[in-house]
């Protein structure tokens, strides 16, 4: 049974009531509001609570990209089903979620998502005065929802000083198809250089001629 593939197991309401003053209730109350999209079915607006959920997804060891069983109590139809977290939406100035949207899936079919990039080991170029630069922090794949890796880690322990590791040079499982450009820098260890004082001396005149 597919449910089983499930790492974690949701209880949300259905939100039927749209009013501002209700969302404040529930905001109040610990809940956000949420919805739930995909798969030709109506989008389905719910309200649950955000602890709960953070609990869970912290638990779990697909992390934020955990397949979520979500139970939605009074929504119209049968609304329930396996789920995982698209986007959040945050309050710019807190930070504090506001909002999750969810999308469906289904276990045989491939979906697209965007899966975090993690630097492993310590890269020597830093030791030889290097700075690294991580550019990219998602990796943008395509699998069936029971292979999404919770993280993809990136080894730098090679990593010398003016190198950098593109998206072709990430190994992963054949199961999972990378959608980002494979010419895009992931994370690059850049030389750093103090520039001696003679070169701003001879500069200074151009600066303040006019």
């Amino acid at each position: 049974d597919s449910y089983d593939m499930a790492n974690v197991k949701m209880e949300a309401n259905y939100r039927s009531d749209m009013t501002k003053g209700h969302t404040k209730t529930i905001r109040r109350a610990g809940l956000v509001t949420g919805s739930v999209f995909g798969h030709d079915s109506e989008s389905v607006s719910i309200e649950l609570n955000l602890r709960e959920l953070v609990d869970a997804v912290k638990a779990s060891e697909a992390g934020v990209k955990s397949l979520i069983d979500l139970k939605i109590k009074g929504a119209p139809d049968k609304s329930d089903g396996i789920v995982i977290v698209k986007e959040f939406t945050k309050e710019p100035l807190t930070r504090k979620v506001l909002d999750i949207q969810f999308q469906r899936v289904h276990m045989k079919e491939k979906i697209n998502v965007g899966v975090p990039i993690v630097l492993v080991g310590e890269a020597p170029g830093v030791k030889m005065n290097g700075i690294l630069e991580q550019s990219l922090n998602e990796l943008q794949v395509s699998c069936l929802p029971g292979n999404i890796p919770p993280k993809i880690e990136v080894d730098i322990s090679h990593l010398g000083s003016g190198e950098h590791v593109s998206v072709s040079d990430l190994n992963l499982d054949s199961a999972i198809e990378i959608l980002s450009d494979s010419n895009s820098i992931v994370c690059a260890c850049v030389a750093h250089h103090i520039a001696p004082k003679a070169e701003d001396e001879a500069a200074a005149p151009e600066t303040s001629g006019g």
